[in-house]
């Protein structure tokens, strides 16, 4: 009989987000706050981000709500 419990998970090697994970999930915590109507200077502090990037999220968020804040696919010429 095995020693392992039933329902063990197996070991799984999750690579750490990206840089560009890490800053939509700012985007969108700090679209989290602009909904509670948090001034921009403590969704700065909040979300580790200097305020005048927190200020052009805002207008972004204000124009297009938090869709707007979503990464985006990179464009232009890909390589091959």
């Amino acid at each position: 009989m095995s020693s392992k419990p039933q329902n063990a998970v197996a070991d799984v090697s999750v690579p750490p987000p990206t840089r560009r994970q890490l800053t939509e999930t700012r985007r969108m915590r700090a679209a989290e706050l602009f909904e509670q109507r948090r001034p921009s200077s403590e969704v700065a502090r909040a979300v580790g981000m200097h305020p005048e990037s927190v200020r052009r999220w805002k207008r972004l968020w204000e124009q297009g709500g938090t869709e707007s804040l979503r990464r985006r696919p990179a464009t232009g010429a890909q390589a091959g």
